[in-house]
């Protein structure tokens, strides 16, 4: 590792941890890395629509909410020792709200941010990515559609949500 490569992560991952508060960056003890949450800019009443499978029988087979915030995005990464000059970082991203489909489509993007700024540190950029561009870069609009899966615990306790039910959308 270059001496160059060290004080840029350093430099990152110090400035990551006073922009972000603990409950959104987290420096990892054990390696360089960590784990962001991004918790995502909603426009104002946006809607989401949860639906079941064709063969449950939600009433009126869905129902819709306004909601202020969706569950964050979770960004786990690894800075290799030849990162920024070489290297990207290696990372996995989780979203429960999201299908592996458009958790592979940002992926890509991120990916792609990294060609962009080769050689250059990259986290606040891909962060900021996923918090501000997220719903844009997926064409998500509301009322953006949620469906059920098929646990059927989860389609009993949804068939009897009230607008004051929280909802978990752990699948």
């Amino acid at each position: 590792m270059s001496s160059e490569d060290r004080e840029a992560q350093e430099d990152e991952l110090l400035a990551l941890a006073s922009i972000y508060d603990g409950d959104e960056f987290r420096k990892a003890e054990s390696v360089q890395g960590g784990e962001t949450r991004i918790y995502l800019d909603l426009p104002q009443n946006f809607k989401i629509f949860v639906s079941g499978n064709s063969n449950e029988c939600l009433q009126n087979s869905g129902f819709e909410y306004t909601i202020c915030f969706l569950p964050p995005l979770v960004l786990n990464f690894e800075l290799p020792p030849d990162y920024p000059s070489s290297s990207p970082p290696s990372f996995t991203l989780s979203g429960k709200w999201l299908s592996p489909t458009q958790l592979s489509a940002l992926c890509k993007h991120l990916d792609n941010l990294w060609e962009e700024h080769r050689g250059s540190v990259v986290l606040f950029a891909w962060m900021q990515f996923l918090k501000e561009e997220t719903l844009a870069y997926l064409n998500i609009v509301s009322p953006f559609e949620l469906k059920i899966g098929s646990q059927k615990k989860v389609q009993r306790r949804t068939a009897q949500a009230s607008p004051n039910t929280e909802l978990d959308f752990g699948g």
